[in-house]
């Protein structure tokens, strides 16, 4: 009995212990599948457009895409290209007058004839909030003298950014079956758009009133991107459509210092298919501050001036990108040359610094000049004496 009694203890003993054996054991699973779902980025969203991709403006990192290389009619997303040659080649103030043998295009449009003179910053206004395919002739006109020659021009810089599935024979995007892109390169002439200040501010704006067109009543124009006010965190970009294209959207946001561009190309819904994408990159990446704008990087010789050296600083903050909970190892490079002759300017580029991470992607911004420096003159000696002489003789007696 004794015997039986023993037996019969360890074999409830053994039960138990193979039951909190396997109550453990499927604890640890669970928990290692939760980590690795949780290190893991989610699938990206479904959508019903023919080709997106999601980049994250600083690096150019792509961090989803599908067929974003098919050659596809880009639509009013073109204007984005347009505004950036006029960024680049024009000032807000300047004014463009229209030729004589001017034909306006139509479709939306503001109604310009031949004669209108207009500022790039209304006609700029127009072109990327109303989609005004007028303004973008005329912006053509004014950089590159004819819509032509601005083609030539829009080809160019193309090959410049790298982008190598487009054609440009136009600066609005009203069909023609030469004029094509897509949702990668139109991700990269966005991203090169975005650096410049007033692109940031014309595609953000609610409305603005352009002056007097052909003599008649201020005409006022309105921002077409819905996902403006449909999205908090949404800061651009443009819409386009055609029959042939379909509905088209280049957007972006800004959370937490990370900016995403999102392409999605022949959509049936631009804004839910865009929130969607920007949603998932802003849940599944972030980003790590590498330096903040305007600290010290190190300091340069000045020859010939009135300081031997001078510090520099940072052009603007640094983000890494990397998956969330996941940690950033990058290697800082700093090129600055061994000297800079005076005069040097307040915020004159004198170098850059660079982080590039594990995956090879490479965040850099320009490296500045913190202060003036006027050239080594005898009128700068003088008056160096002068003060030093002033320091050491008058300032004790008049403290």
């Amino acid at each position: 009995m004794k015997l039986q009694k023993a037996g019969k203890v360890q074999k409830n003993k053994a039960g138990k212990f193979s039951k909190w054996l396997a109550l453990w054991v499927m604890i640890v699973v669970l928990l290692a599948t939760s980590l690795v779902a949780w290190a893991a980025p989610s699938a990206p969203p479904v959508t019903s457009a023919a080709a997106v991709v999601v980049m994250e403006q600083s690096s150019g990192r792509v961090l989803h895409s599908s067929n974003m290389n098919a050659e596809l009619y880009p639509a009013s997303t073109t204007k984005i290209m347009t505004a950036l040659l006029t960024l680049e080649n024009m000032e807000l103030d300047d004014k463009i007058t229209l030729p004589d043998d001017f034909i306006n295009v139509g479709e939306t449009s503001l109604g310009l004839e031949p004669g209108a003179r207009q500022t790039v910053e209304e006609l700029l206004m127009a072109m990327m909030l109303r989609s005004a395919n007028d303004a973008a002739q005329a912006l053509a006109i004014g950089v590159a003298g004819s819509v032509e020659a601005f083609a030539d021009m829009m080809n160019e810089k193309a090959a410049e950014l790298g982008m190598k599935h487009s054609h440009f024979v136009n600066p609005h995007g009203l069909h023609n079956s030469g004029h094509y892109s897509s949702a990668y390169d139109l991700a990269i002439v966005a991203r090169a758009a975005l650096e410049h200040e007033e692109f940031r501010r014309i595609i953000t704006t609610e409305s603005f009133t352009v002056k007097k067109v052909n003599g008649e009543e201020d005409f006022r124009v309105g921002n077409r991107n819905g996902l403006l006010a449909r999205y908090q965190y949404a800061d651009g970009i443009k819409t386009g459509y055609t029959r042939q294209a379909g509905n088209c959207f280049v957007s972006s946001a800004t959370r937490n210092g990370m900016q995403l561009i999102a392409v999605v190309l022949n959509s049936s819904d631009i804004y839910a298919d865009a929130e969607a994408l920007l949603e998932w990159g802003f849940a599944n990446y972030s980003p790590t501050m590498l330096v903040d704008a305007n600290t010290v990087q190190g300091e340069v010789t000045v020859l010939n001036g009135g300081r031997d050296s001078i510090d520099v600083l940072t052009e603007k903050p640094l983000y890494a990108i990397a998956e969330a909970g996941k940690a950033v190892n990058v290697q800082p490079v700093i090129d600055l040359p061994a000297s800079v002759a005076a005069p040097v300017h307040r915020g004159e580029v004198i170098g850059s610094i660079s982080y590039t991470d594990d995956n090879g992607y490479t965040y850099s911004t320009n490296l500045l000049a913190a202060r003036d420096v006027g050239r080594y003159t005898l009128r700068l000696v003088v008056r160096q004496a002068f003060q030093s002489v002033w320091q050491v003789f008058v300032v004790p007696f008049t403290s």
